[in-house]
């Protein structure tokens, strides 16, 4: 037993492919194909110094010193049995090789091995493969991949989720040059690239739903999923989804659409999904079709039927300008584009339906059990529910209060609709309300009151939420009552628990809770609820930064959104709270377009309000700031005014020092120095006069900048921002520290100190990331790259601008794109790579026109010493020729040329 592997040993898996099959279909040979199998394996282990100590079936277990051992081991078998002449079908066997800690134990059985994780990863590595396929786990791959192998290769072939394995695995096959190399995707449960949700139960019947829906999906862009609520038309979405993962390099990713109430979220949610963030003076719709263009992927757009003609623009958009895009749709009605086909979710067929009531009431009590005395009722149940999915499963879910026989006998007082007339689609969505209505009467008192209030919610709930907005007695048994029931569904969302309606339960609930005359009061203690979320206070500005609040808020955006929309209509007062409790996450996240169509809503509303001037003239000082950081300089000028008007009527100093030094900001973007000058003089003397520390930084930060623009007075500037800087940290102005820094590291820049430009610039990076906002991140590495560049470094910069290259593409700021291949390029012409330097520039010039995006000032300025000098350079012949080879490229294209280091 000495001489066996143990402490770090290699592990070889193998069995053959479809082996029960080829027993059938040979049932005189198979022996003596398994016999010559286990021959040739056997040899090949024990060649290698491996030992076999378990063999099931068809399957060996073999363990090695080494990896390079068992490589070899899997190499000479997979040969021999290429080569052997099966007498009448071939032994294709798959192989599995994976490296870890495992101790060598004798049992009952002989020698065997214990080390479970080790183990368990091998066979589930091993049975992700094919016929003829050699596996390797990341583990080995390292141990092999600096090994010299003579024509061996290993292919990654990506991060997988494997059965029973908590983390995903980078699986990598070995190639040999002697050896079939071409196999189908891996078998394995999921890979890195979707964000379908797992389900929690199983998915029932469906096969030839399945089936034909991913026929009619391979032929067709747009493939749309209809019928009433409730058929199950999201779940089938899901599982079509699930088997195209593997089909579609850049994943498959899931959109729902139930909670968004208002057409101009539908981008915003597709655009969150890929956390693609706003991007100043570019549609949100641009970006995400920049990002989605040169990918192949599968989009699913799930119930879209309330948001049909906004959703139809949107896909057929998206369709139009990314070819390698197909989306599935789920709706109760198509979106009627060009390109689409259309199928038809029926309702379960009578087996599938007696399957799926049996699971569920199973899973409801862990006792019932499908009788020759319960068979014919469950039937009934079935029929008279039509099959449909979630009918079937409220009335599941009762066989803890009633038998098969009593559910029944209800149904048919019940469902008097059922007994005439056809089987339209209405007539199914009846049966459903009146399914729910019959739930619905089932509950208690608690819980019915816990299920009308509950519906005010878009998008889920935690628990606490629910105690604040329905009560502490239908919060606690209510709304256990309601999950108990499967009428309310449980979900962990990132170690946390939260709780969601089926739309069409919610649907139904809001109702209910119209009828009752409770909805004006609910929908109050909702708007209440989400005011204490965004922590609103009057004297913070732009409301509180900390990461964890703003995941909170992130989580419950959907909820702000119905909030505000409630809010405005009917308290606008509050309107002008929330929104302001909101901004901290709006601008910290990059919700800026959407923010600003809040506060021109709310302003409108409450312009006839009086008595609210302070809240009105705060919200335009937000409204202000959201303007120049879109690019919209006039109208933020435009609200600066009238947020010193408004702060001035209601001795609001503070609001009045910030709206100063923004209208300082938006008229030097504008060129009116004269203006901007006494506007930021201004705000810091009211900061001053009334100890405002945080609007005193903001002051000082936009001092800082005009003298630095407008005068080039650099000690002054610099004294400024850092004054700005001290007083931001001290009074925790963390977000607005992150633009200070990058000002500072400016200023440092400009007189030689690149030490201090640099931590400043990581500083800012920093702050971004913590925050959740990779757009600052990736600016301020940028601008640290640019000053590095314009001292005199070559390597660090040329190395910050690729890294960065490919996430700017992912955010799909093609901009960004073309001022990094440019930087790229002057780099090159130093680096003595002229052709290649005019290759990116011609490629920038062309994504920039494509895009229509000008260069700044100081970009253009040294675009125009560089551009003429290389001309000069390479000779007017050999430069044009260089730059529509550039011109000709894509932007893919130009990106991998630019990360090329050879």
């Amino acid at each position: 037993m000495s001489n066996h592997p143990s402490g770090t040993v290699t592990f070889l898996f193998t069995d053959i492919e479809g082996s029960t099959k080829l027993a059938r279909e040979h049932p005189e040979q198979h022996e003596a194909l398994f016999a010559r199998h286990d021959s040739i394996l056997q040899a090949a282990i024990e060649s290698h110094d491996g030992f076999v100590f378990r063999i099931v079936g068809d399957s060996f277990s073999a363990a090695f010193h080494t990896a390079d051992e068992a490589l070899n081991a899997a190499l000479q078998a997979q040969r021999e049995l290429q080569k052997e002449p099966w007498p009448s079908a071939p032994v294709k066997v798959r192989m599995g090789i994976n490296t870890g800690s495992a101790q060598v134990k004798q049992d009952t059985s002989g020698t065997n091995y214990e080390g479970y994780a080790t183990l368990a990863l091998t066979q589930r590595v091993m049975s992700a493969g094919h016929g003829g396929q050699i596996l390797l786990s990341q583990t080995t791959y390292d141990l092999l991949k600096s090994q010299n192998f003579d024509g061996i290769g290993f292919l990654d072939l990506g991060e997988h989720k494997l059965k029973d394995i908590i983390d995903l695995e980078r699986i990598y096959q070995v190639n040999a040059p002697d050896l079939p190399s071409e196999f189908p995707p891996l078998k394995s449960l999921e890979t890195v690239k979707h964000n379908i949700p797992e389900q929690l139960t199983s998915f029932i019947g469906r096969e030839r739903e399945l089936k034909e829906s991913s026929e009619k999906l391979a032929s067709a862009r747009l493939l749309t999923l209809i019928g009433p609520g409730g058929t199950g038309k999201t779940r089938l979405s899901l599982q079509i989804a699930t088997s195209q993962i593997s089909k579609f390099k850049d994943g498959v990713w899931f959109v729902e659409l139930a909670p968004i109430s208002d057409l101009a979220f539908i981008v915003p949610a597709i655009a969150s999904v890929f956390e693609i963030r706003e991007v100043q003076n570019i549609p949100l719709i641009q970006l995400v079709v920049d990002y989605l263009r040169a990918k192949e992927l599968l989009l699913v757009l799930d119930n879209c039927e309330h948001l049909v003609e906004s959703s139809a623009q949107v896909a057929d958009q998206l369709l139009h300008e990314c070819p390698h895009l197909k989306i599935i749709v789920s709706s109760r009605e198509a979106l009627g584009i060009d390109g689409e086909t259309v199928y038809r979710v029926p309702s379960l067929k009578d087996d599938e339906a007696t399957r799926l009531f049996v699971e569920r009431a199973t899973k409801a009590d862990s006792r019932f059990k499908l009788t020759e005395s319960n068979a014919s009722f469950i039937a009934q149940i079935c029929s008279r529910l039509d099959g449909i999915p979630l009918a079937l499963e409220l009335a599941a879910a009762r066989v803890k209060m009633f038998t098969p026989e009593q559910i029944a006998a209800r149904l048919d007082d019940r469902f008097k609709l059922l007994t005439g007339g056809s089987r339209t689609a209405l007539a199914r969505q009846q049966t459903l309300r009146a399914l729910i209505d019959w739930s619905y009467q089932l509950l208690n008192e608690i819980e019915q009151r816990a299920l009308r209030g509950l519906s005010v919610f878009s998008g889920g709930w935690t628990f606490e939420a629910a105690e604040s907005v329905v009560g502490a007695d239908e919060a606690l048994d209510g709304l256990s009552g309601l999950v108990n029931k499967s009428l309310v569904i449980f979900e962990e969302q990132e170690g946390k628990s939260r709780y969601r309606f089926l739309e069409t339960i919610r649907q139904y609930a809001m109702e209910k809770l119209v009828e009752s005359g409770e909805a004006v009061a609910t929908r109050d203690r909702h708007l209440d609820f989400m005011l204490a979320v965004t922590e609103y206070s009057p004297t913070r500005m732009f409301g509180t930064e900390a990461s964890e609040l703003l995941d909170r808020i992130e989580s419950e955006h959907d909820n702000l959104r119905a909030a505000l929309e409630w809010a405005t209509s009917n308290h606008p007062e509050k309107a002008l709270m929330l929104a302001y409790g909101a901004a901290g996450f709006w601008v910290v996240r990059d919700y800026n377009n959407e923010a600003r169509t809040w506060c021109n809503a709310i302003l409108e509303r409450t312009e006839t309000l009086s008595g609210f001037d302070a809240e009105r003239g705060r919200l335009y000082s937000l409204l202000e700031w959201l303007c120049v950081t879109l690019g919209d300089h006039k109208m933020g000028r435009a609200a600066s005014e009238q947020a010193i008007a408004l702060a001035t009527k209601s001795n609001d100093f503070a609001t009045m020092s910030r709206a100063y030094g923004t209208l300082a900001l938006t008229s030097s973007f504008l060129g009116d120095f004269a203006s901007a000058f006494p506007a930021a003089e201004k705000a810091e003397s009211v900061a001053r006069d009334h100890n405002l520390i945080p609007e005193l930084s903001f002051a000082l930060s936009a001092r800082a900048q005009l003298e630095f623009i407008g005068r080039r007075d650099l000690p002054l500037a610099k004294a400024l921002i850092y004054e700005a800087v001290e007083l931001a940290h001290k009074a925790g102005f963390i977000w607005a520290s992150s633009f200070m820094d990058i000002g500072m590291a400016y200023i440092a820049a400009v007189v030689g100190d690149i030490d201090t430009a640099r931590a400043a610039f990581g500083r800012s990076a920093e702050t971004a990331k913590l925050l959740g906002n990779k757009r600052i991140a990736y600016s301020s590495q940028s601008e640290l790259a640019h000053v590095l560049r314009q001292h005199g470094e070559l390597d660090e910069p040329l190395a910050m601008y690729r890294d960065l290259l490919p996430k700017w593409k992912d955010l799909g700021h093609r901009a960004a794109v073309a001022h990094e291949l440019e930087c790229i390029a002057y780099i090159l012409v130093r680096k003595e790579e002229p052709e290649r330097a005019v290759n990116l520039l011609g490629a920038a010039d062309s994504l920039r026109e494509v895009i229509d995006s000008v260069m700044t000032k100081m970009e253009k300025e040294e675009y125009e010493q560089e551009v003429p000098a290389l001309r000069e350079l390479l000779g007017e012949v050999e430069f044009k020729k260089q730059w529509e080879l550039g011109r000709g490229m894509s932007m893919d294209e130009a990106i991998e040329l630019a990360l090329d280091l050879t």
